[in-house]
């Protein structure tokens, strides 16, 4: 379908611009010691701008994967050092508050304030992981609705198609719904650049927001399924919107 094939089009030029996103606001190359990099040109930040803001959160959010880092190295489950979870998070906590403070004096800011911009949100990432998702959520769909509308033809009763659409929508939704959740953990470790999320998965917005969007996945499919319906009954229609689609005359 020339549809879905734009939407896997799209999709995956969403991901080049947040890979191209994610490698503009990196930090250099982490450390697993538990070592601030000299940061050239450091000066006190002026936090009542959203900018310099943004420049602490950073920051931070580094700091808080240097010394996720440091612990993995230095305390992790699979090293000779391991001796529980609960040495594992007193390294991790010391060195991120050790970090912190450096970061606090080398901004001119108090070391509480940095832990505060901790996980602020990019929305504009945020909103394309979501977006990216949604254009191949709806390819999948349209797919599937188009496959049960001719399984369950026009001659088959109106409540029989409601029904298996209304049933379909549910398991469609659910399964976008796990996806979904797989598919913003793969891009926000790319984009933090630690394959160890650990707790940072919980500020992962699609997790908080989990109703709305099996909400809004189920209302999409019916959306989809009633324009597959549609092209089915009226293949005038489907073959306009196809030409349309491949930029050809609409008379073709």
């Amino acid at each position: 379908m020339v549809e879905c094939y734009i939407a896997v089009r799209l999709s995956g030029f969403l991901v080049l611009v947040l890979s191209c996103l994610t490698a503009c606001v990196r930090h250099r190359e982490p450390n697993s010691d538990c070592r601030w990099p000299s940061e050239t040109g450091a000066k006190p930040l002026n936090l009542k701008l959203a900018s310099q803001r943004q420049h602490l959160s950073d920051d931070a959010e580094f700091a808080e994967d240097l010394a996720i880092r440091y612990a993995d190295t230095h305390r992790g489950l699979h090293t000779s050092h391991f001796e529980g979870i609960e040495e594992y998070e007193r390294a991790r906590d010391e060195c991120m508050a050790a970090l912190f403070e450096t970061i606090g004096t080398s901004h001119d800011v108090k070391e509480q304030e940095v832990r505060r911009s901790l996980g602020h949100r990019r929305h504009g990432f945020d909103s394309a992981v979501i977006l990216s998702f949604t254009l191949f959520y709806t390819c999948l769909t349209s797919v599937f609705a188009r496959r049960l509308h001719r399984l369950y033809g026009p001659r088959e009763e109106r409540t029989t198609v409601a029904v298996m659409i209304t049933i379909a929508s549910l398991l469609a939704s659910t399964a976008g719904l796990m996806l979904g959740e797989v598919w913003s953990g793969i891009l926000e470790s790319f984009r933090i650049g630690n394959g160890h999320m650990s707790y940072r998965l919980a500020r992962i917005p699609w997790v908080h927001h989990r109703l709305a969007l099996f909400i809004s996945g189920v209302i999409l499919f019916w959306v989809v399924a009633a324009f597959q319906r549609r092209n089915i009954k009226n293949p005038q229609a489907s073959n306009a919107s196809r030409a349309w689609f491949e930029g050809r005359p609409t008379n073709a």
